[in-house]
This record gives C-alpha cells, structure tokens and sequence, in this order.
C-alpha cells in the first residue's frame, strides 16, 4: 500500500532528524498538494492506524493545502 510505505519513509525520517538534534520531536508541519493523490482525511486516517504503538502516536500534526507541488512534503519540525 503507497500509504504506508508514504509513513514508514516518514517515521525513519523523523528518527534521523530526532537522533541528530538530540531533542524530541513534539510536533510535524505537512504540505498536501491539491493535485495529489491523498487528502487530509487519507492521510490522518492511515497515520493513525500506522502510529499507534509508536512513539510517532501522539505527534501533533499540522496539515495544509497548497495548490500545487508535491504529493506530499514535511515543511518544519517542532521539538520539545
């Protein structure tokens, strides 16, 4: 499933960039584009079910739209 192939590239990514600040990530700043294949809905729905378990679950997540660019894109992290 693209999904979660989409969120497993994410969590290892959000592993890397907390092993090199040293510091917890606390919240995760995502671009959809509108002419992408995943809305917000999607998206949350399939994190949820891919989080749970994981540290990742409780991450605060803000989602926007953009008008165009890619499918998806992590715009800025947070940490604690």
């Amino acid at each position: 499933m693209h999904e979660t192939h989409l969120l497993e590239n994410i969590f290892q990514y959000l592993d890397r960039e907390e092993k090199s600040s040293a510091k917890k990530i606390r919240k995760i700043y995502i671009a959809l584009s509108e002419f992408g294949g995943i809305s917000e809905e999607h998206f949350k729905e399939h994190y949820k079910k891919e989080s749970q378990g994981t540290r990742w679950e409780s991450l605060e997540i803000d989602i926007r739209k953009v008008p165009y660019g890619p499918e998806l894109e992590i715009r800025r992290l947070d940490f604690a």
